[in-house]
């Protein structure tokens, strides 16, 4: 999976519009943390659509995770959007849904 800056994201709104691909594993945790550190300093909100995201495991939990503390901890604003089944049984199975904002939770 990588993490590929939507062509609608704007510089002016201070939004990166961010789209998942099919793979948060640990096969590419690395590329996608890589990915992320190279945009944040340019945004002060993140939105990432996740409804490509067929698999997932706890690399990329993590990864949610970790994205979600920093933007927390620097003022910043962070999204998830049209989650995908496949991340939200994975979020129920660890009772961790609440630790996001969703634009579309059910």
């Amino acid at each position: 999976m990588s993490f590929t800056k939507n062509k609608d994201t704007k510089k002016d709104t201070d939004c990166c519009l961010l789209d998942a691909g099919p793979d948060m594993t640990i096969y590419s945790a690395e590329k996608n943390l890589i990915e992320i550190k190279e945009i944040y300093p340019e945004f002060d909100c993140f939105e990432l659509n996740m409804s490509a995201v067929e698999e997932i495991d706890i690399s990329g939990i993590q990864l949610l995770l970790a994205i979600s503390k920093s933007t927390a901890q620097d003022g910043k604003k962070l999204v998830l959007s049209e989650v995908s089944t496949s991340v939200v049984e994975v979020m129920d199975v660890l009772n961790i849904r609440s630790h996001f904002n969703w634009t579309n939770q059910e």
